[in-house]
């Protein structure tokens, strides 16, 4: 039984939709900054500032060739010096410009309309619009590949142009933009079948792709005499570690190639972009209609590539997914979520489709005992069903919206990260009291970006995990700060904690404390 529904939900100017998810992306990206997240952001902050003080040169370490996660973003750190919220205003361009690409394929005013909703909402594609990593840039590379492909007739040799430059910057960012390698041979395979080959469009994507792809595998020849030395460093850098499966047998990585990922993408929140993109998919393999066809059959390459791609080529090793990773899909995801939106509003067949799907992912969560993630995912439920188009969009923009909004608290509560900066810069400013200040093994990786300029206050930290080197000469007065972000972030480093807080019980008492939010500032002296 199918259905008759009005197509257009709400009526909304361009303008205003257009106008009002920029400004949604702007403003998060001011008001949802909380802090570093103390890991690979960290290198490429300093990478950027010293590549930009002509003090960094590319080397065996595979990160070091991300030019892009690190050059956009050392420019303005180079002349503001390091203050890690500005420096993510590349990674908010990134995205504004991603959103203006996609939003120009739309002639409908309620496809426009449910795309930006589900673009600007993914809490985990959020939470990177304000930190300094390469997926972010790769989600323009992403968008601006699928955008070529859409227009690969109209304007073909722009696109060819377009294909090939994202391809490159690309790979110039970060290596998970060869999931995507596919993608533009089963265009081509498509278009032959079809008979729809545009000639102008594959020689421009080839003439220049293999012009910059000799430009890029030069560099390395004449700065290493090896063309592929990208490819070695990246094989070496992934290393034997706790995100690995090639060195914990053969039952891991058939647990990491078949239920995994979907337990990782219920548990980080893409499943529903996930579930109500598949009646767009279905749709564009089954009618080739454009739009649909070149975005399904990319989300598609995406996804097999993320399921089963190798991170090395020494072995097989399936790629750790991280949830920052999986930022990529959410724009082909939100393209595929509003093009087949009036399909399944009107087929009773598709809402049924997409409920059980909805259950599935609700059923996961609960025996992963994600009670939030599970009452999330049963609140789409009742808008599946709901046939008034305006309450129906209302439902899901208040589902949609709500928990973005809130993570934005959450977070901060979690990180109390102005608690931390401010701590460590009074603790550290006065230049009589320079006891040493034993602290998270993060924090002190970080120090240089938490710390900035400041290389006497950064000497005063200690990482918890090198406090038996204070044996040999324990000094009569210690601090202690532990940022209890890390029962969170870094869990690990409780065995560490364990150890110091035995260490200070043999050799110290306390003589005073004080905590502010997460920060837990301890004053011992020895016995």
């Amino acid at each position: 039984m199918e259905n008759n529904i009005q197509t257009e939900p709400i009526h909304f100017s361009k303008r205003q939709v257009i106008v009002f998810s920029a400004s949604f992306l702007i403003l998060y990206w001011l008001f949802g900054f909380d802090g570093i997240t103390f890991s690979d952001d960290v290198y490429y902050l300093l990478a950027g500032r010293d590549f930009w003080n002509g003090l960094l040169e590319v080397n065996d370490y595979h990160f070091s060739s991300r030019w892009g996660a690190y050059i956009p973003a050392g420019l303005i750190t180079h002349f503001f010096g390091i203050k890690p919220h500005l420096a993510s205003l590349v990674s908010l361009l990134y995205y504004l410009i991603s959103y203006f690409l996609l939003v120009s394929l739309f002639r409908k005013n309620n496809e426009r309309l449910i795309f930006s909703l589900w673009f600007i909402t993914p809490i985990y594609f959020l939470h990177f619009i304000t930190k300094v990593y390469p997926d972010t840039l790769l989600v323009l590379c992403i968008s601006a590949i699928f955008w070529s492909a859409v227009n690969r007739a109209g304007k073909p040799e722009i696109s060819g142009f377009l294909m090939s430059l994202a391809f490159i910057i690309g790979i110039l960012t970060k290596e998970t933009i060869i999931l995507l390698g596919l993608f533009p041979i089963v265009l081509f395979l498509m278009d032959l079948r079809l008979k729809q080959f545009n000639s102008k469009f594959y020689f421009t994507l080839l003439i220049t792709g293999a012009f910059l792809l000799s430009l890029y595998l030069g560099y390395y020849w004449i700065k290493f005499d090896d063309p592929f030395f990208r490819i070695q460093s990246v094989n070496a850098g992934h290393y034997i570690s706790e995100f690995t499966y090639a060195d914990k047998g053969w039952k891991k990585i058939l647990e990491r190639i078949t239920y995994l990922p979907i337990l990782t993408l219920v548990e980080r929140a893409y499943w529903p972009w996930i579930v109500f993109s598949v009646p767009a998919i279905a749709i564009g393999l089954k009618t080739r209609q454009k739009g649909n066809v070149e975005f399904g059959l990319g989300i598609l390459c995406l996804l097999i590539g993320f399921w089963f791609m190798s991170s090395t080529l020494e072995l097989y090793n399936p790629i750790y997914l991280n949830p920052r990773h999986l930022i990529i899909i959410i724009p082909p995801l939100a393209f595929l979520v509003s093009m087949g939106w009036t399909s399944w509003r009107g087929s009773v067949s598709w809402k049924k489709i997409l409920t059980g799907l909805i259950i599935l992912g609700a059923i996961i969560s609960l025996f992963q005992k994600d009670w939030k993630m599970s009452f999330f995912q049963i609140g789409f439920l009742a808008p599946i069903w709901i046939s008034n188009p305006r309450l129906n969009l209302s439902f899901f923009a208040i589902l949609l919206i709500s928990p973005t909004l809130y993570s934005i608290y959450y977070q901060k509560q979690l990180k109390t990260y102005p608690d931390l900066v401010h701590t460590l810069n009074v603790e550290t400013q006065d230049s009589k009291n320079q006891q040493i200040i034993i602290t998270n093994n993060f924090l002190v990786f970080s120090k240089e970006v938490l710390l900035p300029g400041k290389n006497s206050a950064q000497d005063l930290l200690i990482p918890i995990e090198k406090v038996d080197s204070l044996n040999i000469d324990s000094p009569s007065q210690i601090r202690v700060l532990i940022y209890k972000y890390y029962l969170h972030a870094y869990p690990q480093e409780g065995e560490d904690i364990e150890k110091l807080e035995s260490w200070l019980k043999v050799n110290y008492r306390k003589v005073n404390e004080n905590q502010e939010g997460q920060v837990w500032l301890r004053f011992f002296e020895k016995k």
